[in-house]
């Protein structure tokens, strides 16, 4: 009788490729389908804030761009003992009527009779006359305008309802007193604070100095 011999090896092999085989069991299936959910949901949750703060950061962008621009409109503007239409603006040396001093009309806080941010022909001419100054209001009637009055944040602007105001006032710096000897403000206070509904309100302030005999 012929002796029988195995092949151990190939049986091995035979073996290990039936299990090699089997595949993923329908628990496996679920298993996987469940942590997908679960990292599906929390992906989007996270997209969603990132989203959010996205929108939030642009918003808060805007508003500091518009304080930041009317901010700098009023600092720009000149410091000037008399008003500068009246006829010794540009000569005078001190803040009051006769003499060195002013033709007629002192520089005060607040926009001389008929002057508006708008008015081409009487326009805001000096850093005061932005005292009290408010928008909405004459000349901006829907919201927050630019100085030629086109409105910013109409309806269905993220900035919409938004309102905007300017606060004038004297200001002492150093070595420098906040009135002058004719009581007139030789440092102002610029600051310009913009609201909007459900927000914090958001305010910029800037110094300007009379540092010129006529303050141009």
């Amino acid at each position: 009788m012929k002796p029988v011999w195995r092949n151990r090896r190939n049986s091995s092999d035979q073996r290990g490729g039936a299990r090699r085989s089997r595949g993923f069991t329908l628990i496996d299936v679920l298993v996987l389908i469940v942590l997908l959910g679960v990292a599906a949901g929390t992906m989007t949750t996270l997209f969603a804030r990132l989203g959010a703060q996205s929108a939030e950061t642009m918003r808060q962008r805007q508003l500091l761009a518009l304080a930041q621009s009317l901010l700098d409109e009023v600092l720009m503007m000149p410091m000037t003992f008399c008003d500068p239409q009246d006829a010794r603006a540009g000569v005078a040396t001190r803040a009051a009527v006769g003499g060195s001093g002013c033709a007629s009309t002192v520089d005060g806080l607040g926009p001389e009779p008929g002057e508006s941010r708008y008015s081409a022909a009487n326009r805001f001419d000096n850093v005061s006359d932005y005292q009290g100054f408010a928008m909405p209001g004459p000349g901006c009637a829907g919201g927050i305008c630019d100085i030629a009055g086109n409105l910013l944040n109409g309806a269905g602007s993220a900035l919409a309802a938004c309102s905007a105001s300017v606060a004038v006032t004297p200001q002492a710096l150093p070595g420098v007193a906040a009135l002058d000897a004719d009581g007139r403000p030789q440092g102002l206070r610029v600051a310009v604070t913009l609201r909007c509904p459900g927000r914090a309100d958001t305010l910029l302030e800037g110094v300007r100095l009379r540092h010129s005999p006529r303050g141009v």
